[in-house]
Order: C-alpha cells, then sequence, then structure tokens
C-alpha cells in the first residue's frame, strides 16, 4: 500500500497451475476416449490455441457416497444426482425425502433446499408431481403442506404469466399479422404480469410494429 508494485522484490513470477474438473451427469457412460480438447466447440480450428490438459472426471453415476455421510445436505444432493438415470431412482427419492425430514426435526431450517430439491425431482419422469405432493406432505407434516402449497401458487403465477404472453402475442398478429423473433424474444423474458398487461394495451394503441417495439424496448 506505499505505492510499491505487489510484486516488487520478487525475481521470478509464475502463473498458477490450471487443474480441470469435468463434473459429468448424463444417462450414457462417460467416454474414456475423450480428450480434454475434443470438448470444446470447433476444436480442431482453434486447435493450437487449446491447452490439452489431462482433466479429472466427476461422474456423479460413480459417487461414493461414503464420502458424503456427514451432510446430510451434500449427501442428499449427489444421491440424487447419482440415481437420477437409474431404475430405482423413485425409491431412492423416498429415503432422501425421509433423510431431509429427520434432519429438518433436529435443526429449524428453512424450505429453500427442499423446493431446489423437489423441482429437480419433478423433472424426471418416474416421479409425477400428484405423487411427489402425497409422498412430501406425507413425510414433513405441515411443512410439507407448506412447501407444496408455495409451489403450486407458483405454477398458478407461471401459467397466469404464459397466458399474458399469448394473450399479447394474438394482439400483436392479429393487429400487425407478423410478429419479430426479436420481439418475441423481449415478451418471453417479460417476468412480470403488470407489464404484460400494459404492452397489451399499447399493442392496441400503436399505430405500427415499430412503434409497439419502442414501447416495448421502453419496458425492460
Amino acid at each position: 500500500m506505499d505505492g510499491k508494485p505487489e510484486n516488487t522484490g520478487i525475481e521470478t513470477e509464475y502463473l498458477e497451475p490450471v487443474l480441470p474438473v469435468i463434473i459429468y451427469h448424463g444417462k450414457a457412460e462417460w467416454g474414456t476416449q475423450k480428450t480434454f480438447a475434443s470438448l470444446f466447440h470447433d476444436s480442431e480450428r482453434y486447435q493450437k490455441y487449446i491447452p490439452e490438459f489431462t482433466y479429472e472426471l466427476i461422474d456423479t453415476a460413480n459417487f461414493n457416497m461414503d464420502l458424503f455421510k456427514g451432510n446430510v445436505i451434500v449427501h442428499v444432493a449427489l444421491m440424487v444426482m447419482k440415481h437420477y438415470f437409474m431404475d430405482d431412482f423413485k425409491e431412492k427419492v423416498l429415503e432422501l425425502l425421509n433423510l431431509l425430514a429427520e434432519l429438518f426435526e433436529q435443526i429449524d431450517t428453512d424450505t429453500g433446499f427442499l423446493e431446489v430439491f423437489l423441482r429437480y425431482i419433478s423433472s424426471n419422469k418416474k416421479c409425477g408431481k400428484e405423487w411427489l405432493k402425497k409422498q412430501v406432505v406425507h413425510v414433513f407434516k405441515e411443512k410439507g403442506e407448506q412447501v407444496m402449497n408455495y409451489w403450486i401458487e407458483e405454477g398458478r403465477e407461471l401459467g397466469i404469466l404464459e397466458e399474458a404472453r399469448r394473450m399479447l402475442m394474438e394482439a400483436l398478429k392479429t393487429k400487425f399479422n407478423s410478429v419479430s423473433n426479436a420481439i418475441e424474444n423481449i415478451i418471453q423474458d417479460i417476468k412480470d404480469r403488470n407489464t404484460l398487461s400494459n404492452l397489451h394495451r399499447e399493442a392496441i394503441l400503436s399505430n405500427n410494429l415499430n412503434e409497439f417495439q419502442l414501447r416495448l424496448e421502453a419496458c425492460r
């Protein structure tokens, strides 16, 4: 802090080593023939700029779960990834829900992780939403009701937003015949229903699509 460069007095400076780590989460087995450079898009074109590292592979299907038994949250998170593509996924979900329920009984914690956990589980076709709701309410009792009600309410809100976007797009196409992908992409990114409602009114009032786009840009 005396105005001197940070490297004052250092004769030789070295770069820090780079340790490439790849976390793989997929149904197919990881191909052992894959080189680090081959993981880059269009690697042949930029081959001379890509270092040929040896990499450490973390395949979620091969997790050694004994290493994570001390931390329930970490254990549950890794176990659900490990079994996601396996035939026993549904049975494993019940086991993990009970582990979380035991943790919640021992310590007072919020339901943030549980909500993320349930979102992830529900993306697997083996676990339907109604089945999942029944299990969560059974295992977590009142806290399960709280989480599921929040989830249902959020889903309802997403449905309202989707309908508002659909109505806005329909109004635009009815009035101006066609709508550019750029405008549609902006509308899809809007997460506020009041904004979508205002834009619906603007679509009706605008004389042409360029005028509407200016009003749309002002809402971003």
